[in-house]
């Protein structure tokens, strides 16, 4: 499995989360048919989750959930 994959297997063990749903994954990729049927329920998964992980910033699977970055580009967030 690609880093960004064990490194978010990792964090819903140690957050004690027994089911994830990565969409690479779970969606076949080259098949339009089943694109449309798993993206049709979504919305009721997401809905229905705990947690949602985003490795938005990394350049691909390879790179993983946790890397150096420029602290410069770090802003705080104020969470309520």
């Amino acid at each position: 499995l690609p880093k960004t994959f064990q490194d978010t297997i990792l964090v819903a063990q140690r957050l004690n989360i027994s089911y994830i749903w990565i969409d690479s994954l779970c969606i076949i990729q080259d098949s339009a048919e089943d694109w449309q049927a798993e993206s049709a329920i979504m919305g009721q998964i997401y809905s229905n989750c705990t947690l949602n992980i985003a490795a938005a910033g990394a350049s691909d699977g390879s790179v993983g959930l946790f890397f150096e970055r420029d602290i410069r580009l770090v802003k705080p967030v104020e969470v309520i």
